[in-house]
C-alpha cells in the first residue's frame, strides 16, 4: 500500500504532464478589466472605481498596452452605449474574445457591483 502511493505520488511529481509539471499560466484566471470608452471630462465627473479610460475613438491602439492578451475579459461602458458598441466592434475586429457591452455606467455600476468615484 504504502509502496503504491509512493509510485503515483512520484508519477504525479516528477512525469512529464503530469501536475507537478503544470505551467503557472495554467492555474491562472483569465484576467478581467473594466474601460471607460468615454472623454476625459465625462471620467473626470465620475467612473467606476478601478476602471480604465480609453475613449473609443483610440481603443484600437492603446488597448494592446493594458490588455497584451486577446483572451482577457472586458467590460466596456459609457454614457449611453453607443460609444461601447463603437469600441466593441474595434475590439473585435482587433481579435478580442472576451469582451461585454455594459451599455451606461450606471449599468456597469449595478451589474458589476463597482462604486462610481470621482
Amino acid at each position: 500500500m504504502k509502496i503504491t502511493y509512493l509510485l503515483i505520488l512520484a508519477v504525479v511529481l516528477f512525469v512529464p504532464g503530469g501536475c507537478g509539471h503544470a505551467p503557472q499560466e495554467y492555474f491562472a484566471a483569465p484576467r478581467t478589466m473594466v474601460i471607460d470608452v468615454r472623454t476625459e471630462q465625462e471620467w473626470r465627473a465620475g467612473h467606476l472605481d478601478g476602471a480604465i479610460l480609453i475613449p473609443h475613438d483610440r481603443i484600437d491602439q492603446e488597448i494592446a498596452a493594458v490588455a497584451p492578451d486577446k483572451k482577457t475579459r472586458i467590460y466596456l461602458y459609457c454614457r449611453t452605449g453607443r460609444r461601447t458598441g463603437l469600441a466593441f466592434d474595434a475590439l473585435k475586429k482587433a481579435g478580442y474574445e472576451d469582451l461585454i457591452n455594459m451599455s451606461t455606467l450606471e449599468n456597469a455600476s449595478k451589474e458589476l457591483n463597482l462604486p462610481i468615484v470621482k
